[in-house]
């Protein structure tokens, strides 16, 4: 019986073990995707539905409801796609990989990089240069086909579900 309890034990922190670490390359993919501009891209995108949709469908006493929960909706919306991407990057990068990446998005080459290519300096570039030359950058450049595929898939279901709930809420 002691045996079954230290195994039961044992067995129980190894399953926390993994969650913990599965939650932690979560999160790190979830900064990254932060970081590299790819949520803003989809906040952006939020915000032209939201725009389109008030031209076509503007805010009456009929639909305020609609239009409320949409607006409120936002965070969780950008939140959802976030959570449809990590496991894409989680298949094709590992943990320190990702990490990198992250490093130098933080970095004042990949903030000028997102912020306005053309007005990069000379540093700047040449460390965008070094990042893309190294075996992670080569990395990315041949993983490149794959993601676009994977991400473009997660997109166009993110896209169609918020256009659907969208128009489900506002048309009369």
């Amino acid at each position: 019986m002691r045996t079954i309890k230290l195994l039961f034990g044992l067995f129980f922190i190894a399953i926390l073990s993994i969650s913990a670490q599965d939650t932690d390359a979560s999160n790190k993919v979830g900064v990254y995707l932060e970081h590299n501009g790819t949520l803003l891209q989809y906040e952006y995108a939020y915000d032209q539905l939201l725009q389109m949709l008030g031209k076509q469908f503007p805010e009456t006493t009929a639909n305020a409801t609609g239009w409320e929960y949409l607006r409120k909706n936002r965070k969780d919306a950008i939140e959802g796609i976030k959570q449809a991407l990590i496991p894409i990057y989680q298949k094709n990068f590992t943990s320190s990989e990702i990490k990198e990446m992250t490093t130098f998005y933080q970095s004042e080459a990949g903030v000028q990089l997102l912020k306005d290519r053309t007005k990069m300096t000379a540093d700047q570039k040449e460390a965008l240069n070094r990042f893309y030359t190294s075996a992670l950058g080569e990395k990315i450049i041949k993983k490149q086909s794959v993601l676009s595929k994977e991400v473009s898939a997660a997109s166009e279901n993110w896209s169609r579900d918020l256009y659907e709930t969208a128009m489900s809420l506002l048309k009369n």
